[in-house]
C-alpha cells in the first residue's frame, strides 16, 4: 500500500506528538513530507534535522513546493486564519487532492490510535 504523505503545520504539544507517532509508524505507512513551524526554537528541531525531514518556517512555502504530493495537511495550530489561508491556497492552486485536517481531526486520530493516552485539549474550539 502506498504511504500517506503528510505535512504537519504547528509543532507545539499536539504537532510534536503526531510527529513522533508518525515516525514510529514508519515511512512505509506515513511519510512526513515536511514540518512547518514559525518558531525555529522548538524541542523537536534537532530531531527533525537528524531525520532529514524538510522544515519550513511558513506553511505557504511547503504548499508551494510540494503541491499535490501532499495527501494530508495536519494543522495543529488551531489558528482560524491559518486554516482559512490554507483552504484558500489549495483552492487557488487548483489542488483538489490534498485534504486539510484541522485539530479536531487530530484529536479523533489520537483517540483511535492510542485510547489509553490523552492528548492535551487546551484549545477552546478545535473545530473546522
Amino acid at each position: 500500500m502506498k504511504p500517506v504523505t503528510v505535512v504537519l503545520v504547528g509543532l507545539g504539544r499536539a504537532g510534536t506528538r503526531f510527529y513522533e507517532k508518525f515516525r514510529l509508524l514508519g515511512e512505509d505507512r506515513v511519510r512526513i513530507l515536511a514540518v512547518c513551524e514559525k518558531s525555529t526554537d522548538f524541542p523537536l528541531a534537532d530531531r527533525i534535522r537528524t531525520d532529514n525531514v524538510p522544515f519550513y518556517a511558513h506553511y505557504r512555502d511547503a504548499l508551494a513546493r510540494l503541491g499535490n504530493e501532499i495527501d494530508i495537511i495536519l494543522d495543529t495550530t488551531n489558528v482560524p486564519d491559518v486554516k482559512s489561508d490554507i483552504r484558500r491556497l489549495l483552492q487557488e492552486s487548483g489542488n483538489h487532492h490534498t485534504v486539510l485536517a484541522p485539530l479536531v481531526v487530530a484529536y479523533l486520530l489520537w483517540h483511535m490510535s492510542d485510547p489509553q493516552e490523552e492528548l492535551a485539549q487546551d484549545h477552546k474550539d478545535p473545530g473546522y
